[in-house]
């Protein structure tokens, strides 16, 4: 049977992308992406430069201004998240047994999301979100998981190890969530201490989680 809910003309025009003068509602989070220096920072400023400039493309960020929306779009933000990719792999090959060997995958992050480190957004001169990194994990990742194997040669036996790591736990939402008005200028920035370096540069990002606002076609 027909589903009822698209019976009518009328019942479809809510769906339609063409409503002249009228806002259509997406759920779209706005995301963006740099460079976790190998040395570290002491801080890293998120949603300032926008998708086409520095040679930032939409893989890095979808941000069509620098730090503000253009009038009329707006955002419903609903959570935050931070992404991870250390510069590393996390399979590491023919380690001999009882050899020493460091999980720089694992490390790398333990090391970015230490409780030492905490994140701000501020929107427009005021600081409305303050938290440690670990309090913002990204629910869209690799789960965790690992692997060996071993293989025996004339030198020695070796194994091959492989281990994943990832900030886990309940993705921060906003209870109440904030609105980001056209042209209101807002930031992220992910702050340490002291700046903490891993064993290779690796990249990170923020994603804001919401429902974008715009006039429809």
């Amino acid at each position: 049977m027909e589903n009822q809910q698209f019976a009518t003309v009328e019942a479809w025009q809510k769906y339609a992308v063409n409503r002249r003068g009228e806002y259509e509602v997406l759920k779209q989070p706005l995301y963006d992406y740099q460079a976790y220096a190998q040395a570290g920072q002491t801080s890293l400023t998120f949603f300032t430069i926008p998708n086409g400039q520095s040679g930032k493309t939409l893989a890095d960020t979808n941000m069509e201004g620098a730090g503000i929306l253009p009038n009329p779009k707006k955002f419903l933000v609903r959570g935050i998240e931070i992404q991870f990719f250390p510069g590393v792999f996390p399979s590491q090959v023919a380690i001999a047994p009882g050899a020493g060997s460091i999980d720089n995958f694992v490390n790398d992050v333990w090391e970015v999301f230490s409780a030492t480190a905490w994140l701000e957004l501020y929107i427009g001169s005021k600081a409305y979100v303050q938290a440690p990194l670990n309090m913002f994990p990204c629910a869209n990742r690799l789960d965790g998981w690992a692997g060996m194997s071993d293989a025996t040669t004339a030198a020695a036996a070796l194994f091959n190890r492989t281990s994943y790591a990832a900030s886990g736990g309940t993705p921060f939402g906003m209870d109440p969530p904030l609105i980001l008005e056209p042209t209101q200028n807002f930031r992220v920035t992910l702050n340490w201490p002291t700046a903490v370096g891993i064993s290779a540069a690796g990249r990170i990002g923020v994603h804001l989680k919401g429902l974008l606002y715009r006039q429809s076609q």
